[in-house]
């Protein structure tokens, strides 16, 4: 898995309200789940699933690298106080 931190200075982008899964099967076509606040769906549809990925592949371009990523989330987790856990 790869994380990414999108900055809120990026602005709103094509998926803001939708998380997003590619699965490519084993005859190597790729569907899409996309899941929201009110509902999930499979999108097994070629045309649909590549909107989807170019979509996907614009929020990615815009969003840290992911050793960016790291140092971003490290950085945040130093600054901000924590109780140990019990």
């Amino acid at each position: 898995m790869t994380v990414q931190v999108s900055r809120f200075s990026a602005g709103l982008h094509g998926l803001t309200n939708a998380d997003v899964m590619f699965l490519r099967l084993a005859e190597g076509r790729t569907v899409a789940y996309t899941e929201n606040g009110y509902r999930g769906e499979l999108i097994e549809e070629s045309a649909p699933v590549e909107r989807l990925q170019r979509a996907y592949d614009s929020v990615r371009d815009l969003a840290l690298s992911p050793a960016e990523s790291r140092k971003f989330i490290l950085r945040l987790l130093e600054e901000v106080p924590c109780d140990p856990s019990t």
